[in-house]
């Protein structure tokens, strides 16, 4: 057995392979872990999982006696679908990162509604807020307020969790019609009553995976349903209309937004100019940056210290498993794409 990654390892992988030989109850000697394509030539016959978040026809070509494509974390849109149904080869992801995604959302959400980033901008400058100067200025708190999440996966359920130990009434938007996945969902909405659910909702929050069915999935429709309301995307930026969340924000139909995927993103390895300093890229075509009703993350919900180890963990685990012909845990539905 031999495993190729094809995308930037972490330091230390090393221990999450042993870790996750641990867990599978692997015995045996480490196998290879190729990282450098070059060393793929040498190693084709032998690899039976490649770690990797994009796949091409010379790649598959590459390891003919492939059983597993393993993306290293939730989101599988960067992967051709149709190229591994076509090969007959599984593709699988890790969930490992739901607790901190969730967190990132919550992070967003209350920075939003107590305002945490323009108050501490003031605070540095000496200008106070509230109770102290003369005109009232109450914040928003999330007790007692309607979250609604699109996307009951992992992390959306896991932020219901989270949203209903915080006295939320917790609505949710699932793709096919059932009972509540979950005790800490009060309501469930299809597709087909995304306004009444976005209407209902003071925050939505998206955890969509990019799909041909979710693409633009919020435009102008929906912020106008959620009018005077909150909007978290931590999903994928393609899920949303950009021009209609950038005007719904800029003309104040919609409270404000917190933001962790975008719909632009550096090159990698990224440039440097001179002197070695990292040149900007700006997230967006349209420019929210100027808003002050916007909370901007860059894309980093899911890494954290714990969620690193566990992602890559989880990886080479199921790398173990589809060796010795089990089936791997957390396998994408190639014609759903998620």
């Amino acid at each position: 057995m031999a495993v190729y990654v094809g995308t930037n390892p972490p330091a230390g992988w090393e221990s999450f392979w042993d870790e996750a030989a641990r867990r599978a109850g692997y015995t045996g000697p480490r196998p290879p872990v190729i990282t450098d394509i070059t060393e793929l030539a040498h190693h084709g016959d032998d690899i039976s999982t490649l770690v990797t978040k994009t796949v091409t026809v010379e790649l598959l070509a590459a390891a003919p006696h492939l059983k597993l494509v393993q993306v290293p974390i939730a989101g599988v849109d960067t992967i051709d679908m149709a190229l591994l149904r076509r090969a007959g080869v599984p593709l699988a992801n890790s969930h490992d990162n739901r607790e901190v995604t969730a967190e990132q959302a919550m992070a967003l959400m209350l920075a939003l509604a107590r305002h945490i980033v323009p108050y501490d901008r003031d605070m540095r400058r000496g200008v106070w807020h509230g109770y102290f100067i003369a005109a009232w200025e109450p914040v928003t708190a999330l007790v007692g307020k309607t979250v609604g999440i699109a996307g009951l996966g992992n992390i959306g359920l896991h932020i219901a969790k989270v949203c209903k130990a915080l006295g939320m009434t917790v609505l949710g938007l699932k793709r096919t019609p059932g009972s509540a996945p979950s005790a800490d969902v009060d309501a469930l909405y299809t597709p087909e009553q995304k306004l009444d659910f976005v209407r209902r909702s003071d925050f939505v929050v998206d955890v969509l995976p990019l799909t041909a069915e979710t693409e633009n999935y919020f435009g102008r429709a929906e912020f106008e349903a959620m009018r005077g309301h909150w909007f978290i995307n931590i999903g994928r930026g393609d899920s949303v209309d950009e021009k209609a969340l950038y005007d719904a924000l800029k003309d104040g139909t919609l409270a404000g937004a917190g933001l962790d995927p975008w719909w632009v993103y550096p090159v990698i390895p990224t440039p440097r100019d001179q002197t070695g300093g990292m040149i900007p890229v700006m997230p967006a075509h349209e420019p929210f940056w100027e808003l002050d009703n916007v909370v901007m993350s860059p894309h980093t919900g899911g890494f954290t210290d714990v969620s690193v180890k566990g992602l890559w963990t989880d990886s080479f685990e199921n790398a173990i498993r589809a060796d010795r012909g089990e089936t791997p845990r957390n396998l994408v539905n190639l014609e759903h794409g998620y």
